[in-house]
């Protein structure tokens, strides 16, 4: 699935920032900012519109939030957010999509700071272990259809694909309804209406999250 890019996107409201005067190293800085040139160049956009795309930098000690701009990029000592929606990866991953933990992360300690506690109780899933979980649903339900509805088919979850988290699962439903209504500033969004923990990073931060999906069947037609 393609996105869009967003240009002119306002910096999402109720986000912690500090400001910061260091820069990475002139080699480092020149070569990325050449190589994103070349890449928008060819994707036909000017680079003077991308200083309008925002991408958020995450401190990598305290996950603090400052905002820059494709074209000068984070710090050394931050970790970007991405500024779209996290991408299926071209091989198969072994572990949850670093972006997302990051997004994860920040959201966590943003939360943290009202009183609110977040954690990812099941994350990125083999394909053997999601077999099994729909095999288990499918003699707890009764077939496939019913099981779907709860648990992805292997194939088609985003567990293996390491882009689903679930957040205070089977407990807490109160705290993830936190993530619910901020989770969109970090680039986080509830995904099923039948599922309160079930998050991914289908938007760049700051954009509007989706409609939710009444459950999981209706990735089998995705």
């Amino acid at each position: 699935m393609l996105y869009p890019l967003s240009y002119g996107r306002k910096q999402p409201a109720n986000i912690i920032t500090r400001k910061t005067s260091q820069n990475p190293p002139d080699t480092l800085r020149n070569v990325k900012r050449s190589a994103l040139i070349l890449a928008l160049l060819a994707a036909h956009i000017s680079p003077a519109v991308a200083v309008d795309i925002p991408v958020l930098c995450a401190d990598k000690t305290n996950f603090e939030l400052r905002t820059s701009n494709v074209m000068k990029g984070c710090l050394e000592t931050e970790l970007s957010l991405g500024e779209a929606p996290i991408p299926y990866s071209l091989t198969a991953p072994k572990k949850l999509n670093e972006t997302l933990e990051l997004r994860f992360k920040v959201a966590q300690a943003a939360a943290k700071q009202e009183g609110i506690s977040l954690a990812i109780t099941s994350g990125y899933r083999t394909l053997n272990r999601q077999t099994f979980l729909f095999n288990q649903a499918k003699r707890k339900y009764g077939s496939f259809e019913a099981a779907a509805k709860w648990v992805a088919p292997p194939g088609i979850s985003h567990h293996p694909r390491g882009l689903a988290i679930d957040v205070n699962y089977p407990k807490s439903p109160n705290s993830a309804k936190w993530l619910e209504i901020n989770g969109y500033k970090y680039g986080l969004c509830r995904v099923f209406e039948n599922e309160w923990w079930h998050f991914e990073g289908n938007i760049a931060p700051g954009w509007k999250c989706p409609k939710m999906m009444k459950d999981a069947t209706a990735l089998l037609n995705s």
